[in-house]
This record gives C-alpha cells, sequence and structure tokens, in this order.
C-alpha cells in the first residue's frame, strides 16, 4: 500500500504517504520536486474538503494559483520511509491565502513549509477577492506553531552562467500551462549529479511571476557565486516566469 491514512481535525489536515523506490533520487531520498507534488496535493485535498476547492469554484470559472512557496528542511525521507504531510490554513487577505505545512518522517519532524495562493479569475487571469472566502478565516489556524523564517524577497538574477530549455507536451498540465513542479525540474538541473551527491537543498523558495506554455524556449538564470546560497531565475526575454532561491548544505552520508 502506497498511500495511508488520511485525517483532518480542527482545521488541521493530514495525509500519510509511503516512499516507494521508484519515487527517489539518485541519493535515495525523496526529490523536492516530489515533495511540492505532495504538497499541492494535500492543499487541495484539503480545500476540496472546506469547500473551498477546484468543484465549487471552476464552474464559476475561478481557481487557485500558487505564488510563492518556502520549504526549510531538517531531513528528508528516505526510500521505504513513512511521512506525513500535514497542513492548513494559517490566515487569509484581501490577495492570499497563507498555507502552512509540516512534514513528519518515522515520527519525527522532517520540516516546514511556508505558501501563498491566490485566486484568478480563469479568463481574464486577474486577481479575485480572497477574502470573500468566508470559510478560509472560520478554518484558519493562526495559533498553529510554523518555526521558520518567511520568504525572502526574490530579485532577478543579473549574473551568472544562463541555459535554456523549450517547454514540451510533459511540461504543461489541463490548464495548458507549465506544471508548478516542471518549473521545479528545469532549476534542479542546472546542477550535476555530482553535485547532489555532495549537497541537499535545505532551503527552497520559489516565486512564480507569469505563465509559461508550451513550445515556448525560456533561458535558465542561475547564480551560484556563493555555492551554499544560489538564486535561479526562468525567463523568456524580458518576461520572468519564476525565480528561485536554493539554500544548499553538505549532505549527511
Amino acid at each position: 500500500m502506497l498511500e495511508r491514512r488520511i485525517t483532518e481535525e480542527n482545521g488541521v489536515y493530514s495525509h500519510e504517504f509511503f516512499l516507494a523506490a521508484g519515487e527517489c533520487n539518485a541519493e535515495s531520498l525523496m526529490p523536492l520536486p516530489l515533495l511540492v507534488n505532495r504538497l499541492i496535493r494535500v492543499a487541495t485535498e484539503h480545500a476540496n474538503l472546506m469547500n473551498v476547492g477546484y468543484a465549487r469554484f471552476a464552474p464559476e470559472g475561478r481557481g487557485w494559483v500558487l505564488v510563492r512557496l518556502a520549504v526549510e528542511m531538517r531531513r528528508y525521507p528516505m526510500v521505504n520511509d513513512n511521512y506525513t504531510v500535514k497542513s492548513w490554513v494559517e490566515s487569509a487577505s484581501k490577495l492570499l491565502s497563507y498555507r502552512n505545512f509540516a512534514i513528519y518522517c518515522n515520527g519525527e519532524v522532517a520540516g516546514y513549509v511556508r505558501s501563498e495562493w491566490a485566486m484568478i479569475d480563469m479568463n481574464t487571469r486577474k486577481l479575485c477577492d480572497v477574502s470573500s472566502v468566508g470559510e478560509l478565516a472560520a478554518s484558519a489556524r493562526p495559533d498553529m506553531e510554523c518555526p521558520m523564517a518567511p520568504p525572502i524577497r526574490l530579485r532577478p538574477v543579473r549574473q551568472g552562467r544562463t541555459g535554456t530549455y523549450k517547454f514540451g507536451y510533459c511540461d504543461v498540465d489541463f490548464n495548458r500551462h507549465v506544471n508548478t513542479v516542471r518549473y521545479i525540474e528545469r532549476l534542479m538541473d542546472q546542477w550535476p549529479i555530482e553535485h547532489y551527491d555532495r549537497y541537499t537543498v535545505s532551503r527552497f523558495e520559489v516565486v512564480f511571476v507569469r505563465e509559461c506554455h508550451y513550445g515556448v524556449t525560456v533561458s535558465i538564470m542561475v547564480d551560484d557565486a556563493d555555492i551554499h546560497d544560489c538564486r535561479a531565475e526562468i525567463c523568456n526575454g524580458n518576461v520572468s516566469h519564476c525565480r528561485a532561491r536554493f539554500v544548499f548544505d553538505e549532505l549527511k552520508k
């Protein structure tokens, strides 16, 4: 069984998973893109349970988009580990919903995550008023601790090395936009396997600026002058699609 117990109590949603060998990276650990995939899945499940998800808003032409994400990991689950992702809404403003996560592995805290979500009109692509969604405020848990620093402001990358990539069929989702996880995979591919044999991503931040589409060739810019604190950006000419920060620590063997 690859997926296990799902619970919800007092505004906190919990989903337990099992890390299979085929899901691991070259270091036999949970890859960062898979973790982000799980975070989005758990957020989606919880939103649907709260009646603020796709089923409710899609008929109205509205939907949630991930704007900003900050991940801070003490350790990543290893092959055959059981791990649990817990999630709760911390608060909501006029334009954003703030959702936090805690990741547990074998009963211990493995990491925390802060995320920001916006609701957009799927036709006009304009932001909607989140404060009108009363269920968010009603279920918010501002008392729940998420002991990690909030994301910093990520500026455009002005120096460093540059690669290119053309987004293909497998990079897009049902909205025909590039999938969130694909951006992260393309960014991580800018370092060779030998780098990840030595370093692990202890903190990752990303802000999504503008959607990208199938067939677009983008530039991927990396400033890794400080190998322990790197900046990266995916852009198309003067159009920025996403900006990221990778904090690397020595991989513990």
